[in-house]
């Protein structure tokens, strides 16, 4: 990459991380905007600005069968495992986590969780295993950026599910399986799949716990 691309990748990444960071100073607690937001500020600013629209980073889905669906799957299989797992050991409170949630405008828990799941995996790994990880790949390659998204994305679940230090260990493990998949497809095919089954377990976690009995009722 000459100096001249990797001017752009580093100008690229500082906005983001500013754009990240304004939201973080003054973070909205209802999902999705905290991550909506930034994605938004980042579009806004490299839309406006010819040279940036050109060395945007490029996402693509990647390939979605062969060795690489198989191992997703079993993947998927196992996150679901470890949280049930968790949940049925821990049986953390989960009513903070629930009110961040607006399920009542949604008229129906089921689609609420849909939306959530979704909506949810798509602009999660879109901070991290998009943006951010051609941002840090393209400066120190994507060993680093491995590295860097998982750790990243483990820290920003301290309040997530399941909760605490051990939940964020967790999510920084599940994060680096997601990269692993980013990594071997080159694309974000897969590791939303994933993102989706386990964000989907989640919420029948909250769901069958009774925690979003007041948002619906």
């Amino acid at each position: 990459m000459d100096a001249l691309a990797k001017r752009d990748t580093a100008l690229h990444g500082l906005l983001f991380l500013a754009a990240l960071g304004a939201t973080a100073l003054a973070p909205p607690t209802q999902w999705p905007w905290y991550l909506l937001l930034p994605l938004l500020v980042y579009a806004g600013i490299v839309l406006a600005v010819p040279r940036l629209r050109r060395t945007a980073p490029r996402l693509a889905l990647g390939p979605l069968g062969g060795t690489p669906l198989l191992a997703a799957i079993a993947f998927a299989f196992l996150t679901v495992g470890v949280l049930l797992g968790f949940q049925a050991l821990a049986r953390p409170d989960v009513t903070a986590l629930a009110a961040r949630l607006p399920v009542a405008p949604f008229g129906n828990v089921m689609v609420a969780g849909l939306c959530f799941s979704v909506v949810n995996a798509v602009l999660e790994e879109l901070v991290f295993r998009g943006v951010l990880w051609e941002v840090v790949a393209g400066e120190w390659g994507k060993r680093a950026a491995l590295v860097v998204t998982s750790i990243l994305f483990g820290f920003g679940h301290l309040d997530g599910y399941p909760p605490g230090p051990l939940g964020a260990v967790l999510a920084g493990l599940f994060g680096a399986a997601l990269g692993f998949l980013r990594w071997w497809t080159n694309g974000l095919g897969l590791a939303v799949a994933c993102h989706i089954a386990a964000d989907a377990t989640i919420f029948w976690i909250l769901f069958q716990a009774g925690a979003f009995e007041r948002n619906i009722w």
